[in-house]
């Protein structure tokens, strides 16, 4: 992947689509550290994040989502949703199980699915 620039504003949300091959998983496992970029820089609120390490690089990661080609390679069919978008908020958020839950059943809510799906 060679010369790319963009911006994204605070609030927005960004897809990234293209032909296959052409470096999109690439440039999103650059943009979120699961790859080191060859060159340039990463600007993220005026900071380089390509130069963080330890404990600035993981709260920096608590700000994007990935999501992979391939769902069966990215979720578990043996886990519910609920579950799985617990997850991350019992890594980061370090709430009780009850806060979380009705912040997940809040999230099913805002993309249009029933409490039902938590379960599924």
């Amino acid at each position: 992947v060679d010369d790319v620039s963009f911006s994204i504003k605070k609030g927005q949300t960004f897809g990234l689509v293209g032909e296959s091959g052409c470096g999109k998983s690439t440039l999103g496992k650059v943009i979120i550290r699961l790859e080191d970029a060859t060159s340039g820089s990463i600007i993220v609120n005026g900071e380089d994040i390509t130069r963080l390490q330890g404990k600035k690089l993981r709260k920096s990661r608590q700000q994007y989502q990935m999501i992979f080609q391939d769902p069966y390679a990215s979720l578990n069919p043996m886990q519910m949703v609920g579950d799985i978008i617990s997850e991350p908020i019992l890594n980061y958020k370090k709430l009780p199980k009850e806060e979380i839950k009705k912040e997940v059943l809040y999230l099913l809510k805002c993309v249009g699915l029933s409490e039902d799906a938590y379960y599924k």
